[in-house]
């Protein structure tokens, strides 16, 4: 008996434990959703998550701007309670969360740049310094309402429904909710609708595949880490963009 309790504190009190944890979560992307909010406020922004999550909670009679900020806190409260998860909290943990979501963001910014994406993002933008404070907030707010979407509910709404309660194998589930979340979410890039000719295989298989990955990173590391390697590609990308911009200023 005593060595099964010391197993199972040693699981719940080691890092990759507490990557999962919802509170955990909760303190490392509350400063990412203040400095977006803060971002959208000021310059305001075009980002379709948190403007189609705002429209859901109007459905609901809900209608504040801060709202879609409030679900994410709420949820994963929500998480924290049911589970009846301790309070306290390592910020060791959050340090190292940190560069661990900046290292698997290095995978999906060679892929960017081996698609040659680069080049064509830079030359549908603009080089203006307020576009690209513009660009920065946005990238940050998508990191994080797109994994609350396409991961943290989506993938968890698959887990409940098939394996809390119809008792379908966890992993296979799992796989399958990345894999068709990974199509929604390479879908939710082309809001204006796919055109009916020359469909755009390119765009949406790098989209998928970057939905792939960072739905393995959720299932393996953890909503917090699955937000900071998404936002964290989005500033890179247009760090890159802006610098391809000024270099194509310069010739």
């Amino acid at each position: 008996m005593a060595n099964a309790s010391t197993s199972r504190k040693v699981s719940t009190d080691s890092y990759a434990h507490q990557t999962h944890r919802p509170l955990v979560c909760l303190v490392f992307v509350a400063p990412l959703i203040l400095l977006f909010q803060a971002g959208a406020a000021y310059y305001g922004t075009s980002l379709l998550a948190p403007r189609d999550l705002g429209r859901l909670l109007e459905y609901f009679g809900a209608s504040a701007a801060y709202l879609p900020a409030l679900l994410i806190v709420t949820v994963l409260m929500i998480q924290h309670l049911v589970k009846r998860d301790r309070w306290t909290l390592r910020p060791a943990v959050l340090l190292v969360m940190v560069g661990e979501a900046i290292l698997w963001t290095v995978p999906l910014v060679v892929a960017n740049l081996l698609a040659d994406r680069l080049m064509s993002q830079a030359a549908a933008s603009s080089a203006e310094s307020t576009r690209f404070i513009q660009d920065i907030f946005k990238g940050l707010g998508a990191g994080i309402y797109e994994e609350f979407i396409f991961r943290l509910a989506l993938i968890s709404l698959a887990m409940l429904l098939f394996v809390d309660v119809l008792s379908l194998p966890k992993e296979a589930v799992a796989i399958c909710a990345i894999l068709v979340t990974a199509c929604l979410f390479s879908l939710y890039h082309f809001p204006t609708g796919l055109p009916l000719e020359g469909f755009p295989w390119k765009s949406f298989l790098f989209y998928a595949m970057a939905g792939v990955y960072l739905g393995g990173v959720y299932v393996t590391r953890g909503f917090g880490i699955a937000v900071g390697t998404h936002a964290f590609y989005n500033l890179v990308i247009a760090l890159l963009t802006q610098f391809a911009n000024h270099g194509q200023l310069a010739h």
